[in-house]
C-alpha cells in the first residue's frame, strides 16, 4: 500500500476507514445517500453505496486539502512568498479533491442513469401491455367480420326496413 494512503488518505481508495475515521460517520452519511435516493432493487442500492463511498473519500480529501492548507498559511501567511514546492504540495492535494469530486459526479450519474432506464422499461412495458389489450380488443371485434357482400345485404334489408325502395326493385308508388 501507498505510504501516502495512510498518511493522508487520499490515494486509500481500497481503505474505506482510517484510524483517525469513525465508522458511525460512514454510516450516517450512507444513511443521507440512502434516504436522499430511496433504492428500490438491490442493484440501485448498491450504486448508492458506491456513491456514498465516493463522498466519504471527497469529504476526505477536502479535510486533507484544508489541512495542508491551513499549514501552508501557518507556516507562510503570504501565499505570493510560498516555494515552489509548497505550491505543489496544495497542487496535489487540489488535484486528489477534484478527482473525488469527479468520481462523485460519475457515481451520481451512473444511480441517474440507471433509475432512468428502469423508468424507460416500465413505461415500455406499460406501453406494451396496453398494446396488447387492444389488440385483443381489435380481434375480438373484428372476429365476427363479414364480407362487403354481405354487409351490402344487410344495409339494403335494413334500409327497405325503414321505407326506402330498392333501386333494383321497380317502386311500387311509381304511376308511370
Amino acid at each position: 500500500m501507498n505510504t501516502n494512503a495512510l498518511k493522508h488518505g487520499c490515494c486509500a481508495v481500497d481503505t474505506l476507514l482510517l484510524p483517525t475515521e469513525r465508522i458511525e460517520d460512514l454510516q450516517a452519511l450512507e444513511a443521507i445517500w440512502q434516504k436522499s435516493y430511496n433504492p428500490t432493487t438491490e442493484a440501485e442500492r448498491h450504486l448508492v453505496q458506491e456513491l456514498a463511498h465516493a463522498d466519504w473519500f471527497l469529504q476526505r480529501a477536502t479535510r486533507a486539502y484544508a489541512n495542508v492548507e491551513a499549514g501552508l498559511y501557518k507556516a507562510n501567511p503570504n501565499p505570493a512568498e510560498w516555494t515552489e514546492q509548497q505550491d505543489r504540495k496544495l497542487g496535489r492535494y487540489l488535484r486528489y479533491k477534484t478527482a473525488h469530486t469527479n468520481n462523485v459526479i460519475r457515481c451520481q450519474k451512473r444511480v441517474e442513469d440507471y433509475r432512468k432506464a428502469r423508468a424507460a422499461e416500465k413505461a415500455n412495458a406499460e406501453k406494451s401491455a396496453i398494446a396488447i389489450e387492444r389488440l385483443k380488443k381489435l380481434q375480438q371485434s373484428n372476429s365476427g367480420v363479414i364480407d362487403w357482400q354481405q354487409k351490402l345485404k344487410n344495409m339494403r334489408a335494413e334500409a327497405v326496413a325503414r321505407g326506402f325502395v330498392s333501386p333494383d326493385e321497380p317502386n311500387p308508388f311509381d304511376k308511370r
